[in-house]
């Protein structure tokens, strides 16, 4: 009986010394030095596979149903999105024309014009961004494989 008790004695001790661990922990440090310490083990977690990648990053989703959907979201993109917006900006050209002295009417023909340009913004880059990135990545030492470029 008297080994029970000790060894309940004993757990109780290393359960109360591993509580005050973590009690003087808490209050010792900064809450954002907590928050900055469970982000960058996240960031290195996360990060760490890409630094093992080999130099061409992508080149597991070749031949795949990855490949076939990165062309089609891209063809989508450039098939929909640049009609579109050059729809909406010969809409607002057509509307600022035919408001003639009314302010209202220029006003929003104006905001509808900025408004298809920065979609138009967008579009494109959206259908540049793959190939910047690749350009960027180049420099500094890693480069997409030919399968992910949309382009």
């Amino acid at each position: 009986m008297t080994t029970d008790t000790t060894d309940d004695h004993d757990r109780d001790d290393s359960t109360t010394d591993k509580h005050d661990f973590k009690h003087r922990i808490a209050h010792q440090l900064p809450p954002e030095a907590v928050s900055l310490a469970v982000g960058l083990g996240f960031l290195i977690v996360g990060v760490s596979p890409v630094l093992a990648a080999p130099d061409d990053v992508g080149n597991v989703y070749c031949d795949t149903g990855v490949e076939t959907g990165i062309d089609l979201v891209f063809g989508a993109v450039a098939g929909l999105g640049l009609p579109a917006t050059g729809y909406y900006m010969s809409k607002g050209g057509l509307s600022y024309m035919r408001a003639g002295g009314n302010p209202e009417k220029k006003n929003q023909a104006k905001e509808r014009l900025v408004m298809s340009g920065v979609g138009f913004a967008i579009v494109v880059l959206a259908l540049l961004s793959p190939e910047l990135v690749d350009k960027i990545g180049s420099q500094m030492g890693f480069g997409f494989s030919d399968c992910v470029k949309p382009f």
